[in-house]
Parts: C-alpha cells; sequence; structure tokens
C-alpha cells in the first residue's frame, strides 16, 4: 500500500520539481533578453505567416481526430464521426495544456462510458493514443537525427551525439515494428494485457503521429522572426526534442519546458528574438484552442443538460 502511495506522489512531485527548474532556466534565459530584441520578435512576423501558422494548426487538431479512430478501430468498435471529433478535439486541446492525466483522460472516460465502452477500453484506448504518438515520434526524430545532427549547448550535453540518439530512436521504431509483425502474445501492462496492433495499423499510426509532427513543427517555424535565417530541419529536431522532454516531465503542457528548450536549441542561431516567437506558438497552438475547446465543453453540457431536462418532463 505505501508503494502505490508513493508511486502516486512521486509523478506529481517530479513534475512540479521540473516544472519550478524550467521556470528559473526560462527566467534566467529571459533577463539576458533585452525588450527590443522582443519586440522584433513579436513584430518582424509577417500577417501573412500568422495566418498560415493558425490554419496549419486547425489543420493539425483536425488530424489528431485520428488518434481516436484509430484506438477504436484498435478496439474493433465503432462510433459516429461527430462523437469522435468532439471527444478527441476536447482531449487534446484541454489534455494539451492541462496534461493527459489531469483532463485528456477524464474527459474520454467521460464521453466514452457515455457511448457504450468498457472503462477496461477506455484504458486500452488510451494507451493505443500513447502508442501512436511515440511510434511517430520515434521514427520521425531519429530520421532527422540520424541525416541532421544538432547540436546541444552545453547545459543539456547528453553523453553521446544527437546522431546516436537518432539511431536509438529508429532503433525503438523497428523494434516495434518487428513487435507488431511477430509478436502475437499481449503485453501485461499493468492489469491488462495488450496485443501488438497489426502491421497495417501500426504504419498507420507512425504516419499519422509523424504528420502530426510535421505540421506543428512548420507553424513553429513559420513564426519565426522575419529575418532569421534558420534551416527547417534544425527547428525540426529542436521542436521534436522539446515535445519529448516536456511529455516525459509530466508538467501539464510542457509549460516552461518546452519554452526553455526552444530558446536553448534555437537561440544561437535565430537570436534573442526567438522566446517572442515561442511565446507566439505557445498562444496559437496551445491557448487558443484550450479557448475553443472549453468553449464547445460548455455549450455541449448546457445543450445536453437542457435535451435531458425535457425528455425528464416527459410523460
Amino acid at each position: 500500500m505505501a508503494k502505490v502511495h508513493l508511486r502516486n506522489v512521486a509523478g506529481p512531485l517530479l513534475a512540479i520539481v521540473l516544472f519550478g527548474l524550467a521556470v528559473r532556466l526560462l527566467v534566467h534565459e529571459a533577463n539576458s533578453i533585452t525588450w527590443d530584441d522582443f519586440k522584433i520578435g513579436l513584430t518582424s512576423v509577417p500577417t501573412l505567416y500568422l495566418v498560415f501558422a493558425a490554419f496549419l494548426v486547425a489543420l493539425n487538431y483536425g488530424l489528431l481526430i485520428s488518434y481516436d479512430l484509430l484506438a477504436l478501430r484498435y478496439l474493433c468498435r465503432s462510433l459516429p464521426l461527430r462523437r469522435v471529433a468532439l471527444v478527441s478535439f476536447l482531449g487534446f486541446t484541454l489534455g494539451n495544456n492541462f496534461g493527459t492525466f489531469l483532463a485528456g483522460a477524464p474527459i474520454r472516460f467521460r464521453f466514452y462510458t457515455r457511448w457504450g465502452l468498457s472503462p477496461s477500453q477506455i484504458v486500452v484506448l488510451i494507451s493505443i493514443l500513447g502508442l501512436t504518438f511515440w511510434s511517430g515520434l520515434w521514427f520521425l526524430g531519429g530520421t532527422v537525427l540520424v541525416c541532421v545532427p544538432i547540436e546541444l549547448p552545453p547545459p543539456y550535453v547528453l553523453p553521446f551525439g544527437t546522431r546516436t540518439l537518432g539511431v536509438i530512436l529508429l532503433s525503438l521504431a523497428v523494434g516495434y515494428l518487428l513487435v507488431c509483425t511477430f509478436w502475437q502474445k499481449p503485453w501485461p501492462i499493468g492489469k491488462l494485457h495488450l496485443r501488438p496492433p497489426e502491421p497495417g495499423l501500426m504504419a498507420v499510426q507512425a504516419s499519422v503521429a509523424a504528420v502530426d509532427l510535421l505540421i506543428s513543427a512548420t507553424a513553429l517555424y513559420l513564426v519565426l522572426p522575419g529575418e532569421a535565417l534558420v534551416p527547417f530541419t534544425l527547428v525540426l529536431a529542436a521542436y521534436l526534442a522539446a515535445i519529448a522532454v516536456s511529455l516525459i516531465s509530466q508538467v501539464p503542457g510542457g509549460l516552461g519546458v518546452l519554452e526553455v528548450i526552444l530558446l536553448a536549441l534555437l537561440k544561437e542561431s535565430v537570436g534573442d528574438a526567438v522566446l517572442a516567437s515561442v511565446i507566439i506558438f505557445r498562444t496559437i497552438y496551445y491557448l487558443i484552442p484550450l479557448v475553443f475547446g472549453m468553449t464547445a465543453l460548455v455549450i455541449h453540457e448546457i445543450y445536453g443538460g437542457a435535451v435531458e431536462a425535457r425528455q425528464a418532463r416527459r410523460p
């Protein structure tokens, strides 16, 4: 019992520590940036690029519906597309900002249980969502780092090069593919026993997640300062590293962690104005969708309550 309690406390405690450390590093980096540099970063992005970045983010959230569709296909369950789109949009807009365990998972439990899925099926569905994302990150991140390795700044140096890290990620992707192809026994994950997805489903998983990451990295690239001459591959590699670390840290929304890693990896190439670009990206990709998600949730709950009240008044 004590071990279970310790395990439940350790995760949130680690997230709080990492969040505090990230905020401290971010404040330290921000103090070295002048207001003029920050203002240049805010105003030098062409309006057309901002509009196109917002369009890509909207397209990205539409693509995220595929995550839930693939998980339901794994479960051999079918639901109307409008329902899947609703729970996926709410799950990702709230989960991206408040964390999977605090918002993404509870939203899916709330809606999918209404629509006939058992709690164990929903746990499996959430596990498949995670596998979908990580399979794409392994494949895309490994390919990028092997072909275009990046140099980490001194505080973040690894005991091995980023090309080696890319080889590790690609090995994980290939290992996952081999398991899906040849391993037929269920995986014991806690109290669950999950069978590996079919190779065809696994390939679609990795493709969807890779396109998802490419689209969001392109949105980040578009909001960099207009005069910044930085290759897209560097931005993509920095974004993949920042996303991976922010998810592993368990800090809700990667708040502070995402910013400090992007700032550290792109500051030398882009300049001090990169801080403004990162804040613009946070606003477009996280905060604005959160407003739409909260609005959609409130409207749905009010409408659902009105329908239930109307049905209760019927004889």
